[in-house]
This record gives C-alpha cells, structure tokens and sequence, in this order.
C-alpha cells in the first residue's frame, strides 16, 4: 500500500505526456490544422518556413505535420532537421 501511494506520488509529478510546442510550431501547427480541415495540403513553401524555424520547433513542427497526415513525401535528412536557422537581419 506504501509502496503504490509511493508510485502515485513519484508519477504526479512526472513530466506532461504531451508537452507545449514552442512558440514557432504552435503557429505553424494552428495554421497546418486549419489546412487539414479545409481539405488542403501543404504550401509550395513549407520546406522555407520550416528551415527558418530553431532547429527544436522545426523537429516538433515536422513531427506535428507527420502525425497530422500532412507531410507524406519528400523525406527530411538529419542534417535538414538539425541546421541552425539563419541568422535574422539585425542581430549580432
């Protein structure tokens, strides 16, 4: 009995199963969810949007993307996913 109140305890706390996206990946995953309701596929410009994005929302976006049903070509290699996004005009 101890020891199952110790698991609830311990799993209370645990991380969210699904965590928040980042800023970036929450907008493109709003705006992906209304493409999906209204029968559309993804922009001719995705691949843009996406690899201006931090390496960290473009992996949650792509995988949102996935799950959505949406991205079902084109495969990202590793090393798309992970380049750094360019630097914006502006900042040092």
């Amino acid at each position: 009995m101890i020891g199952a109140m110790v698991m609830v305890i311990a799993l209370s706390g645990s991380a969210p199963a699904d965590p928040a996206l980042l800023p970036d990946a929450a907008a493109l995953a709003d705006e992906a969810t209304g493409w999906l309701l209204e029968g559309e596929s993804l922009p001719a410009d995705y691949r843009a949007r996406l690899m201006a994005m931090s390496p960290e929302a473009r992996l949650q976006a792509l995988v949102f993307l996935r799950r959505a049903g949406l991205l079902t070509s084109e495969p990202w290699t590793l090393s798309d996913i992970l380049d750094p996004a360019p630097a914006q005009e502006g900042a040092e």
